[in-house]
């Protein structure tokens, strides 16, 4: 037993007599060896482990983190949507017949395809790769969303993205601003004197000198966010209308009697007061200060309601005092005929683009380009169908008669649309409107006491005709 220890010891003492004498550089090079195998062993099963974790759930669910690709339904717009809608509803889900849709598509499809497709769509064609939209699916998308639909709706029906829907409606935005067949502007002189004109067919009094009709609306949003306000150096409170109660903007704007618009402009928040708002508006500027491209013929005017004072340019009600009804009051009532043309405007583009109908769920400097698109779009439906705006103004005056005549009924109670007096006044919609707080002092123009203008005019013209308000009995 002693022996075989005393023999171990010798072999260990043997064994470490020759490490000690082989070379120390082998020694290390076999050690850095040995270590490089064992990180490469251990990062080979790391790396063996995390794949396995990857890939086991989906072999076993069936299911990925990226998810399955759908397979989209890429059909021509003819065939997936349009074949499947008659005339009657094809126009009431796009607000337009079908003839204007397509005339509307050839117009924008330069814009559209520079857009969409910027290097042609290289080999990829629209219709026949699932990943291309084409330019008429872009343009329904974009107009059923303006006309109020849900964009998670417009998303199942179209077999698109939620993503491509609003990419779809800002750009097809960005196609109407830029096509010049849409444009529209304040008309020359040849053209005011064929506005004149109709507002001579509609005028009970036979006013022969009116071009347009003006007044403000709040376009309704969210209340801006502070980094918005920040932005544009302007507090919330600016952007909230103490009338209505409603956060927005203050959109002037001018229609002929077709209801179209012919200027429009959008800068300012909505506190700010229809004076206020015109008297810095860039067209008001042009007419005070005589330069410009715009230019009123002599003797025309603009049609107001008491926001807006007399000028040279405008025609505005006379603010009476106490029941007359005299020629002046029979004034307001023929200057009220031409002046609500802008609330009918107002009202066809509201109610035909509904997404106006609720407050706008987008940042406040995208509300202009929008609105000039949708401006831009409502004119172009109403050149395309203009017996239709002949109907509708049949049916308004069928209307008016038949309120009257239940508010006579009625006995002028509380239960009545609106209240008359005995010689016809509606006492309930008379002296509204005077909300110029931001401009009391200074609106009213004293130089103008001693200057014939168009209004003064119009004021003779129903003195001379003995015209008073009629009575709808």
């Amino acid at each position: 037993m002693l022996t075989n220890n005393r023999s171990i010891r010798q072999r260990h003492r043997r064994r470490r007599q020759s490490v000690i004498d082989d070379d120390d550089d082998a020694v290390y090079a076999a050690m850095e060896e040995g270590r490089d195998v064992q990180s490469f062993a251990k990062m080979f099963f790391v790396m063996l482990y995390s794949i396995l974790l990857l890939y086991i759930p989906s072999l076993l669910f069936e299911y990925g983190t990226k998810g399955k690709e759908l397979k989209r339904d890429r059909r021509p717009f003819e065939e997936k949507i349009d074949a499947k809608l008659s005339d009657n509803l094809f126009r009431r889900i796009y607000r337009m017949s079908r003839q204007s849709f397509y005339k509307l598509h050839e117009m924008l499809e330069p814009k559209l395809n520079e857009i969409f497709f910027p290097k042609g769509g290289g080999k990829r064609k629209p219709g026949k790769c699932s990943y291309l939209i084409d330019t008429k699916t872009r343009l329904s998308i974009a107009l059923r969303f303006f006309a109020g639909a849900d964009p998670v709706d417009l998303m199942q029906i179209h077999d698109v993205g939620l993503v491509s829907v609003y990419y779809s409606v800002w750009c097809v935005i960005d196609a109407i601003n830029q096509t010049d067949e849409l444009k529209y502007s304040f008309p020359a002189e040849a053209e005011q004197e064929v506005i004149a004109a109709g507002f001579k067919r509609k005028s009970g009094a036979g006013f022969s000198n009116v071009i347009g009709a003006i007044d403000g609306l709040v376009i309704c949003t969210l209340m801006p966010s502070l980094i918005i306000c920040r932005m544009l150096n302007c507090g919330q409170k600016s952007f909230r209308c103490h009338r209505k109660d409603k956060f927005g903007l203050n959109m002037q704007a001018i229609c002929d009697h077709m209801l179209r618009f012919t200027w429009v402009e959008i800068k300012w928040p909505a506190a700010t007061s229809d004076y206020l708002a015109w008297v810095t508006s860039s067209l008001c500027m042009m007419l005070e200060e005589g330069t410009g491209t715009v230019v009123i013929k002599p003797g025309f005017t603009l049609v107001g309601d008491n926001a807006y004072v007399k000028k040279p340019y405008m025609a505005t009600p006379l603010k009476l005092k106490g029941v007359r009804a005299g020629y002046e009051d029979g004034y307001n009532f023929y200057l009220s005929q031409l002046r609500i043309t802008i609330e009918r405007a107002f009202g066809v583009l509201v109610h035909r683009w509904s997404i106006l109908r609720a407050p706008l769920t987008i940042p406040i400097p995208k509300v202009a380009p929008m609105m000039e698109s949708l401006i831009r779009l409502h004119n172009y439906c109403i050149n395309e169908s203009e017996d239709t705006i002949v109907a509708i103004q049949d049916r308004n005056s069928r209307n008016l008669h038949r309120n009257v005549r239940i508010s006579r009924e009625l006995g002028g109670s509380d239960s009545s649309l609106v209240d008359f007096d005995d010689v016809g006044r509606p006492t309930s919609l008379l002296n509204h409107g005077h909300h110029f707080l931001d401009a009391e002092n200074y609106r009213y123009d004293r130089s103008l006491a001693r200057t014939r203008t168009p209004m003064d005019e119009m004021i003779d013209s129903v003195a001379n005709q003995r015209l008073t308000r009629p009575r709808y009995d």
